[in-house]
C-alpha cells in the first residue's frame, strides 16, 4: 500500500504531466491554427493575382506568398503595400521585360540584382534578352523571351531582389514615398507619379479584407457606445 507521501508525490507527478501535455497540445493547436490562417492568405494572394492578371501561370507563383509577406516584414512595410508595386511594376506578368531591359514581377534590372548579390545570394543571368517588350504586351511575347530570363523570371527571386534593393534605398530615404519613387525613378526621382500610381493601387487593395491587410481604419464607435461612454 503506497504512504500517503508516495501517494502525494504521485499526484504531483500526474498533475505535472498533464499540465505539460496540456501545455504541448495547445502550442501544437496554435501552430496548426497558425499555418491555416497562414495557407488561407496565400490563396488569397494567388487568387488577386488570378483576377488581375487571368493568362498568369499561377504554378509559377506558388511560393510568391509566402515570399512576399517575409520580405514585406523584414522591410516593415505592409505586404499589401508590396503586392501594389508588384501590379505596378508588371500587372502580375512574372516574365515581363521592359524598355530598359527590366525583368520580372518588380522589373528589376540585371545590373541592379548584381549590385544586391552579396545581400541576397548569386541570381542566374539572363542570356541574349533584349528590350523587345514593356510589361502590358501579350502572354505571347512573355512565353517567347521567358526562355532566356534567367532567375529574375521567378517571382521569389525577383521579390527578394526588389525588397532587398528598396530596404538599401530606404536606409538612406527619409520616407517610403522617396524611396519608391528612388526604385523607379533612380536618386533624380524622375517619375515622381509612381508613387501616387502604387498608393492608388495599394488603396484599392486595402478594401479586400482577405488580403489581411496591415493597415486598417480605425473602426467608428457603435451610436450605443458613444452614449455610454459619454455618460460615463
Amino acid at each position: 500500500m503506497l504512504s500517503r507521501h508516495s501517494k502525494a508525490m504521485a499526484i504531483l507527478m500526474l498533475s505535472i504531466a498533464v499540465a505539460v501535455g496540456g501545455l504541448v497540445l495547445t502550442r501544437h493547436v496554435i501552430a496548426v491554427a497558425g499555418e491555416a490562417d497562414a495557407e488561407r492568405l496565400n490563396r488569397s494572394i494567388l487568387d488577386y493575382i488570378a483576377q488581375k492578371n487571368p493568362q498568369a501561370p499561377i504554378r509559377a507563383f506558388q511560393r510568391f506568398p509566402e515570399a512576399l509577406v517575409a520580405e514585406a516584414q523584414k522591410s516593415n512595410l505592409d505586404h499589401c503595400l508590396v503586392l501594389a508595386q508588384a501590379e505596378v511594376e508588371s500587372e502580375f506578368h512574372h516574365d515581363a521585360v521592359g524598355a530598359a531591359g527590366e525583368i520580372g514581377l518588380f522589373q528589376i534590372l540585371p545590373s541592379t540584382a548584381a549590385i544586391m548579390e552579396p545581400v541576397v545570394g548569386p541570381f542566374r543571368r539572363p542570356v541574349g534578352v533584349k528590350a523587345v517588350r514593356d510589361a502590358k504586351s501579350d502572354a505571347k511575347s512573355d512565353a517567347k523571351s521567358a526562355r532566356d530570363l534567367g532567375d529574375l523570371a521567378d517571382p521569389v527571386v525577383s521579390t527578394k531582389f526588389a525588397m532587398a534593393y528598396l530596404r538599401d534605398i530606404m536606409t538612406r530615404r527619409s520616407s517610403v514615398r522617396d524611396a519608391l519613387t528612388e526604385y523607379n525613378g533612380g536618386p533624380a526621382g524622375r517619375h515622381p507619379y509612381y508613387y501616387r500610381m502604387v498608393m492608388g493601387t495599394y488603396v484599392e487593395i486595402l478594401e479586400r479584407s482577405e488580403l489581411r491587410c496591415r493597415f486598417r481604419e480605425t473602426p467608428k464607435p457603435s451610436p450605443v457606445l458613444t452614449t455610454l461612454l459619454t455618460r460615463a
